[in-house]
């Protein structure tokens, strides 16, 4: 027990930031079970040009078979006494459909990895020496819905990750509108804001060639702090060279194995 919670200690850390896009993938799952069965239910009201923009998004990179992108992010935390405090975090993702996933976080608070071959997911913080690990099914998409709807745990951005990012955050807007075009990074982008039940967020999409996201933010709009989480994107490559043992868990010898299950219920009932 006392080594399960040590681990489930650091993966706390890693889960914080990924509540943010938790809000986006939970109600991807729960926007069946909350919206109104009435007929006369008003649709969300999206401008097309809007709408247009964010299906290029996901259809760009949805379909892409590999991509390699890095984020900077920074996310608030809420203390009991209602203080908000604000941390920082970088995020390298490496992905191959269909079964190849590499995440690594690095925050103020700590560093986490995670791996998935097609086979299994693992979930590493470099200074235990503990690791998280389960079956997963074939497939990103497949695993992604297991780890995030059976196992309560959803890495940070993993909605950028599916073939279809659109069907992950567009059932549960409620209304939203462009506001205008901005340059970050010397990358020309229009800017979409979308209004859910519980986040307001925004979104930066490159009007260039490769229709990826330039920035992202969060505001949970329902906690009296209402905290944020933004993160600013880079380095996208389409065309990069992912050796097949990225893939693969590299833990140090002597670490131990907890089942991935374990962790993630622990941490999610404190």
């Amino acid at each position: 027990m006392r080594r399960a919670a040590m681990m489930i200690g650091a993966v706390a850390v890693f889960v914080i930031p990924a509540s943010a896009f938790q809000a986006l993938a939970q109600n991807r799952s729960s926007a069946a079970a909350t919206a109104p069965v009435l007929s006369t239910a008003p649709a969300p009201v999206v401008p097309e040009s809007a709408d247009r923009l964010l299906k290029q998004m996901s259809d760009y990179i949805g379909s892409a078979e590999h991509f390699t992108f890095r984020a900077d992010v920074t996310f608030d935390h809420v203390l009991p006494s209602g203080q908000k405090l604000q941390f920082s975090a970088t995020e390298e993702v490496a992905l191959e459909r269909p079964n190849g996933l590499y995440i690594e976080w690095s925050s103020d608070l700590g560093q986490r990895q995670f791996w998935y071959d097609g086979k299994a997911m693992t979930i590493y913080d470099p200074e235990a020496a503990f690791y998280g690990v389960d079956a997963a099914p074939p497939g990103i998409d497949a695993m992604l819905d297991r780890l995030i709807t059976q196992l309560d745990f959803t890495p940070p951005l993993s909605d950028f990750l599916y073939s279809e990012p659109y069907k992950s955050v567009r059932g549960a807007i409620q209304y939203g509108f462009p506001t205008g075009e901005t340059e970050i990074d010397g990358r020309s982008c229009r800017v979409l804001a979308f209004v859910d039940k519980n986040i307001d967020w925004q979104i930066w999409i490159d009007t260039g060639a490769q229709r990826v996201p330039c920035k992202l933010l969060i505001t949970y709009k329902t906690h009296p702090a209402q905290p944020q989480f933004s993160a600013v994107f880079s380095d996208w490559d389409f065309s990069p060279r992912i050796a097949a043992s990225t893939f693969a868990p590299d833990l140090p010898p002597g670490t131990e194995a907890i089942p991935l299950a374990t962790v993630t219920a622990a941490a999610g009932s404190k």
